[in-house]
């Protein structure tokens, strides 16, 4: 008898336990929010000033990327040009190597 309501606490105790579980997980955890601004304002300047020598440079390097894009269109085009240029001269090449073949 006596180990029959042990048992029963024990269920009844566990069951519990399991319960506030279940309680537990379901409640939602909330933060506080931090400060809206918890820098001192030495750094808020020394943030500004690296924000603009990164814009700077990003502006910098904007303007070279559009330098060597058109050097480059500039360069494929010259080159398209030799390369027709060259398939020109060959061209006259075999064309004079076929007709020294026919004189002789």
């Amino acid at each position: 008898m006596i180990k029959k309501l042990l048992i029963i606490a024990i269920v009844l105790t566990l069951t519990a336990c399991a319960s506030t579980k279940d309680k537990q997980s379901e409640e939602v955890i909330v933060f506080e929010p931090l400060p809206t601004n918890p820098r001192s304002p030495l750094d808020v300047q020394k943030i500004g000033e690296l924000e603009k020598q990164v814009t700077e440079k990003q502006r910098q390097c904007l303007a070279e990327k559009r330098r060597l894009e058109l050097a480059l269109k500039d360069n494929q085009k010259q080159a398209d040009e030799l390369q027709k240029k060259l398939d020109s001269l060959l061209a006259i090449d075999r064309d004079l190597r076929s007709r020294a073949k026919i004189a002789k």
